[in-house]
């Protein structure tokens, strides 16, 4: 009885991680313009050195020869000369916009949990911070609130809402239960804490 328990608490926990991982890989922001400019300039690349050998090998003729005409194009500049300072000016902050652009960026969807290895789901960030946004408002006294999603790293809810109450001190306490509840039954992957910013109305 105890093993076979213990087999199904561990065949779950290896389905919610292949699910886990399945989501994360969907959902991931794409990085388009990047592939497709390193893509460009791997073709580009490719098509010099094709050209530099078929006129190395006599196929085409010497005009065709793309480090003669760099060449004899680098030949006429000096180190002073605007065009060859704006070269390498441009190559040396394309190296860092690479890595920035290399670096993971914000997911519009964020992934929901799951135990199913074969099926993943996700909920937008509008549609998470409207539906917070209601169950904040769903707190009596509350009468507006506005949701942001932060953090990269630490990933934080951050709600601020406006109650016109100023003799009820767990108004805070509510909206973060409401909120809490309400991220219950959505059920995202990854937990996020909930900060509770709250203005009182009035004088």
């Amino acid at each position: 009885m105890g093993e076979t328990l213990a087999a199904e608490l561990l065949g779950g926990a290896q389905a919610r991680q292949q699910a886990r991982r399945l989501a994360e890989q969907e959902f991931r922001p794409r990085r388009t313009a990047v592939g497709v400019g390193a893509a460009l300039l791997v073709t580009a690349a490719g098509g010099a050195v094709s050209a530099e050998l078929l006129t190395v090998l006599d196929v085409l003729p010497d005009g065709w020869s793309p480090m003669a005409r760099s060449m004899a194009v680098l030949r006429g500049l000096t180190w002073a000369d605007p065009w060859t300072l704006g070269v390498a000016g441009t190559m040396a902050a394309a190296g860092p916009a690479l890595l920035l652009a290399a670096l993971p960026g914000r997911a519009r969807t964020l992934p929901l949990a799951g135990e199913d290895p074969l099926m993943a789901g996700a909920v937008g960030r509008a549609a998470l911070r409207r539906t917070l946004a209601d169950a904040a408002v769903g707190v009596p006294g509350v009468v507006r609130a506005r949701v942001r999603l932060r953090g990269r790293f630490r990933k934080r809810i951050v709600v601020r809402a406006a109650t016109g109450y100023r003799n009820r001190p767990d108004i805070s306490d509510l909206v973060r239960a409401a909120v809490h509840a309400r991220l219950a039954e959505v059920e995202l992957m990854q937990w996020r804490r909930v900060d509770i910013r709250l203005n009182r109305l009035g004088g």
